[in-house]
């Protein structure tokens, strides 16, 4: 597989943060300062879309949604019941 080019950026951070992520390089070989913004993006990626599936499930539900959820609990009874009546009779 070929190597992605990675656009080159540059950013400003807290003098306080660059020592402890250059002190977390010292003692991690093989990582570089550039690994470790990329994973801090990477984590507030995560974030993001957590965040956007909180308010997606939060919102209040139009009625086709609230119908359409009620239908699903009536076939997943009806499932249970025919699971249950199964077992009962021995038919595993």
């Amino acid at each position: 597989m070929a190597q992605r080019i990675k656009p080159r950026i540059t950013v400003t951070v807290d003098p306080d943060m660059l020592e402890e992520v250059d002190t977390y390089i010292q003692e991690h070989a093989g990582t570089d300062r550039s690994q470790i913004v990329d994973e801090a993006l990477r984590c507030w990626y995560a974030y993001v879309l957590h965040e956007a599936l909180v308010r997606q499930h939060s919102a209040p539900k139009s009625p086709e949604e609230r119908e359409e959820r009620a239908v699903w609990k009536r076939i997943r009874a009806a499932q249970m019941l025919r699971t249950d009546q199964y077992h009962l009779r021995g038919e595993e």
